[in-house]
Parts: structure tokens; sequence; C-alpha cells
């Protein structure tokens, strides 16, 4: 199974399991859903760098987030893009400060981790680009990325009771159109006609 886990260094404790399998990604994991949600009409939105992506090896770990950080910390800066971070409850969209067109579109079940960097002015979230391939983006922002890495755990909240509700409606659907096999017999039974050793 495939976590996502919020490493802020001043809430080691705060952890949430808020992605799903790729292979099976209608089936949620369970996460804490005691924190606010957002909804698809009401986006939270974050202006800030964001520094691009590196491929990385494993799907999870705060060592693998922080490694790519200091990667891209220092790469040009002229390859990093200013952008507004729109955070749905499916995808996070990324908003071109220059031109307002979409840079790139990160579905949120496909995000196995995210961590702030060891400077909170940092934030990675590792992203799984295929079958063993893996991806990390990672962000900057003035002071600390921690309200944008808890607006993303909110989105996998939100996502997670979102198919909560759907499931229920699914088994309820279920229970409507399936009346039992026993009842299927008993209207099986009043279909078969006697026999004349039965009359008889």
């Amino acid at each position: 199974r495939i976590q996502i886990l919020f490493e802020d260094p001043n809430m080691v404790n705060s952890r949430e399991n808020c992605s799903t399998n790729p292979s099976t990604p209608d089936t949620p994991l369970s996460p804490d859903i005691s924190s606010p949600t957002i909804t698809e009409e009401e986006p939270k939105r974050f202006d800030t760098l964001y520094l691009g992506y590196i491929r990385v090896e494993k799907e999870k770990g705060a060592d693998v987030i922080h490694t790519a950080i200091e990667k891209l910390a220092k790469s040009y800066q002229s390859n990093w893009e200013s952008v507004t971070m729109e955070i749905h409850i499916s995808t996070i969209n990324l908003i071109k400060t220059s031109d307002r067109t979409l840079l790139a579109e990160h579905r949120v079940r496909f995000i196995s981790f995210m961590a702030l960097g060891s400077q909170e002015e940092y934030l990675g979230y590792i992203v799984h680009g295929g079958p063993r391939i893996f991806y990390c983006h990672v962000y900057q922002s003035d002071g600390s990325c921690a309200d944008m890495a808890r607006a993303i755990q909110n989105a996998c909240n939100a996502r997670y009771q979102l198919l909560l509700a759907k499931q229920e409606q699914i088994k309820k659907n279920e229970k409507v159109e399936s009346p039992g096999i026993f009842s299927f017999f008993k209207k099986l039974k009043r279909k078969v006609p006697e026999t004349n050793e039965e009359k008889s």
C-alpha cells in the first residue's frame, strides 16, 4: 500500500494515509478524516516557485525528498517558474503567473509521499509516473510551505471522504437491486410448472 506522509519538523506525529494504490485506484486507505476539507468549488491557491522535478528511486521517504530539494535548489534559478498552485480534491494544478496557462496537473491519487524540507520554505512530493517510476516535484515559498502542505493533506482527506460516500452509495444500490439468492429461488420455484406426477 502507498502512503502519503506529512513530514513537518514541528508536527512529527501528524501523518496521513491519503493516497490510493495506482493498481487499484478506487480503493482508499484510511486517513484521519477529522481535518477540515476543501471542495471542488473552493480550491486552495498558493503563489509559489516551482523548482521543477527530478526522478527518484523510491516512492516515499523524507530523506528522498530532502535530497531532491537539495539538488533542485542548486539548479539554475532561471529554470524556476513562478506559479499559482490550485489544490482541488482530485488534482493539483500549476498555473503560470506570467500568462495564466496550465503548466502541469498532478493527480492527487498518484501522490505517494509529501514532506517539508529541512528548511520549511521548501516542499516536495513524490508522484507515480508509471510502473516503478517516481518523480519528486519541489516548491519554494517565502517564509514557510506548511500551509500549502496542510492544504494538500486536506485535499487527500476530502478525496477519501468522497470515495467513502461513493462506495456507500454503491452498496445501497446493490442491496436494492439484489434481493438475495433465497428470493431468487422462491421466484424460480413459482415459475416452474407442476408435472403430472406432482398433480397425482
